[in-house]
């Protein structure tokens, strides 16, 4: 829906990750088409796709094998933390409402499908696409090791909270990723870990990588651009990131990305609200761990 802060839409933000090498997940309710965002990129940039399942699976499907098609996305990104609407309140301020649907919100989410397995629905989608899966909206550690035993089907997960937007007071992604630390480990040698939800300074970024985390997505922030000043304002929001995150590596000391580590961050005063687990956990996981990877 990008095109609701500017003409360029989700094409614009495409050509402002361009020079930055930034990746770009596409979603399903984009403003525009897939391969209208796509068009005229170079064959180096990288996207990825968006999926939510519908209780219709032929719909899901057929948008599948046009995915499959246009050769120039490289990956599936499973939606999870969002299999209905939330309690979206911007939307009963507005009042904004479609006469026979509904809110924006519940349209959006109509005919998406609630119920995913891990059983089901993973074998349901490698009928239909050979892509790499990356599941988006794991919010502990017990799904990150079950991601984890299914990997190389499953090549990464997205640690988030759909931007806070779904279930109110959700963990934020940076307790999960410490719950993944102290819980199962061993899962960031399995799949790679990204982060997203909340990432507006570079040092966000770099805290987050120096956790375990493999890369963070940005929402608001490259809409925010969009909206301000179009395919420049995209840009420019990546600078500010980009030159943040250099300032602050130099600052630590970090040269490259492999400096970083949890050493280089004060979790302390968040250990408090990271998730105790049973008793059975701390002796048990690691059991689970050696025997399921």
């Amino acid at each position: 829906m990008a095109r609701l802060g500017h003409p360029a839409g989700e094409k614009g933000i495409a050509e402002g990750c361009r020079s930055f090498g930034s990746l770009q997940i596409i979603a399903t309710n984009s403003s525009l088409s897939p391969e209208q965002v796509v068009a005229d990129a170079p064959e180096t940039q990288v996207f990825g796709w968006q999926l939510y399942v519908q209780l219709n699976r032929k719909s899901s499907e057929e948008m599948l094998a046009r995915i499959n098609r246009l050769g120039r996305i490289k990956f599936i990104v499973l939606t999870l933390d969002a299999p209905v609407s939330g309690k979206r309140e911007d939307d009963e301020r507005l009042n904004i409402q479609f006469h026979s649907t509904g809110s924006v919100s519940t349209q959006l989410f109509a005919g998406t499908d609630p119920f995913l397995t891990w059983t089901e629905t993973l074998e349901w989608l490698s009928e239909h696409t050979t892509m790499p899966i990356v599941l988006k909206g794991v919010q502990t550690h017990e799904d990150a090791l079950m991601a984890a035993q299914h990997a190389p089907f499953v090549k990464a997960i997205v640690l988030s909270n759909h931007g806070g937007r779904s279930l109110d007071t959700a963990p934020p992604a940076v307790h999960t990723l410490l719950e993944i630390r102290k819980y199962c480990p061993r899962v960031f040698d399995k799949l790679e870990v990204w982060v997203d939800g909340g990432i507006r300074r570079g040092t966000d970024a770099v805290k987050a990588m120096c956790l375990g985390a493999k890369g963070v997505g940005i929402g608001r922030p490259a809409l925010w651009g969009l909206a301000a000043g179009g395919v420049e304002g995209v840009e420019r929001t990546l600078q500010i990131l980009s030159d943040e995150m250099k300032t602050c590596m130099r600052l630590l000391g970090a040269k490259t990305v492999e400096d970083l580590g949890p050493h280089l961050v004060n979790t302390s005063r968040l250990q408090r609200d990271i998730y105790g687990g049973m008793e059975y956990l701390d002796a048990g996981s690691s059991v689970i761990v050696k025997g399921k990877l």
